[in-house]
């Protein structure tokens, strides 16, 4: 039986002993099978080998969490390094953002108050601001969608390679994920596509009824039909997202193209699904109780810093802007700090989700313990 790991091509750069991505499953003994591995089970799930982070069989909640937190600890300079470089580079995008809409309706208060301004003054500064927020969010928009597809390809390889036992450095993570970037980038705007378009349409929906019957009873009634179809579209876009969750790292892993890598993941999590959206609701849950109770505690800080500035004295226009431009970027850079640390887990735990369900349902522990050896 060929091993899942793709070996690397004859003069590629890529590290002694590092297996480039997971295979298409190949036929086999099943798991646990006397012999399939170098070992046996007999009834409940035994001993396994674990050559890396986690053992090679089907992996209990525990398994999965303290294998994102060993992912961590192995290679922080990788998973934490290389997110929180991106993410704040995101964020102080997203501080600038806003900044140049805040600026655009001060002027335009300061407008206001001057007898001297003329209407149109008033109107460009206030157009200025809602063109520089339509143009900003959509370039933090593609930024971002850049952002997720390169932290999937660079942190999935990683783990990937950290559960057959190989700590890699950045350098070998971007030689193994970088011809992949296109794919995973696809499978990031097609999941946007199916998961965001919806709830767009409904919001457009709504300001339109609104908009076009003024205060009509029709459209009063048409917008509150509309309100009581957000729950069980909210619930629709949810369990998309879930069967498509393994859709990136198919991608990455397992070389497939954006649509097949789509396909896969939907195969993947059927007869699935219910364990896959309590694990990922559990870890979401975790993770944002982390990264919640850091950003209080940041943001608890910086009101705190403001309320001291603004208590000593009284300060020019000039100043305050400066004042709320230096708290937004300082914020926004902590709490990408924040984010940075539970991002990977996020990231580790759904790559060990998507090697258990590739062990449950494809033999693919004997696989593991192959590229291990190797």
């Amino acid at each position: 039986m060929s091993s899942p790991w793709t070996p690397p091509a004859p003069g590629q750069d890529e590290p002694t002993g590092v297996q480039e991505g997971y295979g298409a499953p190949a036929p086999g003994p099943g798991y646990g099978a006397p012999g399939a591995s170098g070992y046996s089970q007999t009834g409940a799930w035994g001993w396994a080998p674990k050559p890396g982070i986690i053992p090679l069989r089907p992996l209990s909640i525990s398994d999965l969490l303290s294998g994102s937190f060993a992912a961590l600890r192995m290679n922080p300079k990788v998973l934490f390094g290389f997110t929180l470089i991106v993410l704040t580079i995101v964020g102080v995008l997203d501080s600038l953002v806003s900044i140049f809409p805040m600026y655009s309706l001060m002027s335009a208060s300061e407008y206001g108050g001057d007898p001297q301004a003329s209407p149109d003054d008033i109107a460009s500064s206030v157009s200025m601001a809602f063109v520089s927020t339509f143009v900003g969010y959509a370039i933090l928009l593609i930024c971002s969608i850049l952002a997720v597809a390169l932290l999937n390809g660079i942190l999935s390889t990683t783990v990937a390679q950290m559960v057959i036992g190989k700590k890699i450095t950045f350098r070998q993570a971007w030689a193994l994920a970088k011809p992949r970037m296109m794919p995973v980038l696809g499978v990031v705007v097609l999941t946007f596509l199916a998961v965001g378009i919806p709830v767009i349409l409904w919001i457009v929906g709504i300001v339109v009824l609104l908009l076009a019957s003024g205060s009509s009873n029709a459209a009063y009634s048409a917008a509150g039909l509309m309100l009581i179809a957000l729950f069980p579209m909210a619930l629709v876009s949810y369990a998309v997202q879930v069967r498509l969750l393994y859709a990136p790292m198919c991608a990455v892993l397992e070389h497939a193209g954006p649509v097949e890598s789509i396909k896969r993941s939907w195969s993947l999590t059927s007869g699935a699904f219910w364990m896959t959206l309590g694990r990922l609701m559990l870890i979401s849950i975790l993770v944002g109780f982390i990264a919640g109770m850091i950003t209080m505690v940041i943001s608890t800080v910086v009101v705190g810093i403001v309320f001291a500035v603004f208590s000593a004295g009284s300060l020019d226009p000039t100043k305050m802007v400066g004042l709320l431009v230096t708290t937004s970027v300082l914020t926004t850079i902590l709490q990408m700090a924040s984010y940075a640390l539970v991002f990977p887990i996020m990231s580790a735990f759904q790559t060990l989700m998507f090697v258990d369900q590739k062990i449950r349902t494809e033999n693919f522990a004997f696989a593991l313990a192959q590229a291990a050896r190797s």
